[in-house]
């Protein structure tokens, strides 16, 4: 797993890049599908942080965006933000029918 660069949220997933746009503003991207992502901004100020799952972009390059979850503390934001990027992770696994994420163990 990669190490993130940021200070609270310590690994993300294989198969993901995190890109720091500056202190307040971090994106988890899914290497397969870069409009899989999960976006973290502290941009309104004053300790406001929204964390929204976009997962997918349209030909017009709008978002599509699920139910952001605002009104965070920074440390808060990165915690709902790592487990959004872990469920992301797991279903995009299992849509690929990736053994680790399917439960198919047997040989």
């Amino acid at each position: 797993m990669p190490e993130s660069e940021t200070e609270h949220l310590d690994y993300y997933p294989s198969g993901w890049s995190e890109e720091i746009h500056d202190e307040y503003y971090v994106e988890w991207i899914w290497d397969d599908d870069q409009t899989i992502f999960v976006r973290l901004d502290g941009t309104m100020g004053d300790g406001d942080y929204t964390v929204t799952p976009i997962t997918g972009v349209n030909v017009d390059g709008e978002e599509f965006v699920t139910k952001p979850i605002s009104g965070l503390s920074r440390p808060e934001a990165f915690d709902v933000a790592a487990t959004l990027i872990y469920a992301m992770n797991g279903v995009t696994g299992r849509l690929n029918g990736e053994d680790e994420f399917t439960g198919d163990t047997s040989n």
